[in-house]
């Protein structure tokens, strides 16, 4: 995926973003909430996402507060915030997200 040429903030991510980014991380302890529901523990977390996404929210006419609302975000570690992202870009892959025996997610997966 081609980075964006538009500004954080113009994207939607500025210091409210920031705010309550900082409210979800402290809300799930900086652990991987896909990770977590799946069964493995201890995985931390990288970024806040969507759990329904902003092109789908936009979709569904959700306003900016419902979207960006606690209840509708999680702490996601990077294999799973790749998978989950390529998933709703339509793109699938023959494996997840692989864990070694450390524990630690790695994404070893290749694509169909």
């Amino acid at each position: 995926m081609a980075w964006s040429k538009e500004s954080r903030q113009s994207r939607g991510y500025g210091a409210a973003w920031d705010r309550v980014r900082k409210v979800v991380m402290q809300r799930d302890g900086g652990l991987c909430q896909v990770c977590l529901k799946a069964g493995r523990y201890g995985v931390i977390a990288y970024a806040v996402d969507h759990i329904v996404s902003k092109a789908k929210c936009a979709a569904l006419r959700w306003s900016d507060a419902r979207t960006d609302d606690p209840s509708n975000l999680q702490a996601i570690c990077a294999p799973c915030h790749e998978v989950k992202t390529e998933a709703e870009q339509g793109k699938t892959k023959r494996e997840r997200v692989a864990f070694g025996q450390d524990g630690w997610p790695s994404v070893s997966a290749s694509d169909s």
